[in-house]
């Protein structure tokens, strides 16, 4: 089956750091959260098998109005070159659970340590399917890592994300955690999660429930900010003051604006 799409790159969506629960196989991209999922975008025509239109649809942020996103942030030089060469991507809308356990393996690491890390935990946590005569792995199962208990997770080497990892599991576990809880609830019970400081939670709340308003910040992105938009910090010294600066700047579609100024900055090694 398939459906058609203007102004998208699945690649380019998939691969530019905000999700870690799709994996690149050939010239095919596979998901297995619920069920599997392959998507191949051909021209403007996106193939899939597994999952329904609506379902996939959700999931690559292709019901946001991406022209009206990228004319309500036409605010500088800066960004619209951003916007010129990412402007195909959309956020994407992993999940709560899924975000949370790919953001705490990002702390302190790198795109393609987190992809093998998630590979290992789905083979010992996840389940195993067959779709399109492939095998594959379901994404790491809370349930699953909770039971198994620190012994056994500490073979995964995730060194100090190892009792972060099982926090999560454990409190996904013990607690019903929904969208339906609303941002400033979800917020307050996240963060009671060991390892989930402001930047991660910001990074739930965009990548994992699509809230288009949070503005994650890492070390590169805070370097590319103080340079291009140190007017708009205005001395801002902490997280949450710069955080705030940037949303009050970039408005309700601010992390579209964070998603295209580090793709940018990130393949074209700007500092």
């Amino acid at each position: 089956m398939e459906f058609t799409v203007n102004d998208f790159s699945l690649d380019k969506t998939l691969s530019a750091g905000q999700t870690f629960s799709w994996e690149k196989r050939e010239d095919k991209w596979v998901s297995f959260i619920g069920k599997p999922i392959i998507l191949k975008q051909v021209g403007d025509k996106i193939e899939y098998y597994g999952g329904s239109e609506d379902e996939i649809k959700k999931r690559l942020g292709l019901s946001d109005d991406i022209i009206s996103i990228r004319a309500e942030l036409d605010k500088d030089d800066f960004l619209d070159k951003a916007i010129e060469y990412s402007g195909t991507l959309r956020v994407i809308n992993d999940g709560l659970w899924p975000a949370t356990l790919s953001f705490i393996l990002s702390i302190q690491s790198n795109i393609p340590l987190i992809l093998r890390r998630i590979s290992s935990l789905s083979r010992t946590y996840g389940r195993e399917s067959d779709l399109d005569g492939k095998t594959f792995y379901s994404f790491p199962n809370y349930t699953e890592i909770k039971e198994g208990g620190l012994e056994a997770l500490k073979n995964q080497k995730l060194g100090f994300r190892t009792k972060f990892v099982l926090s999560a599991a454990e409190y996904f576990y013990k607690h019903e955690l929904s969208e339906s809880l609303g941002t400033e609830d979800l917020r307050d019970r996240l963060l009671d999660i060991k390892g989930v400081g402001e930047k991660v939670l910001d990074c739930i709340l965009l990548y994992g429930l699509h809230d288009l308003s949070a503005f994650p910040m890492d070390v590169w992105m805070f370097r590319i900010l103080t340079k291009e938009y140190n007017h708009i910090l205005n001395g801002a010294k902490n997280y949450k003051s710069k955080r705030q600066a940037m949303v009050n700047y970039f408005g309700k579609y601010a992390g579209y604006a964070q998603l295209f100024i580090y793709n940018y900055s990130r393949l074209n090694k700007i500092k």
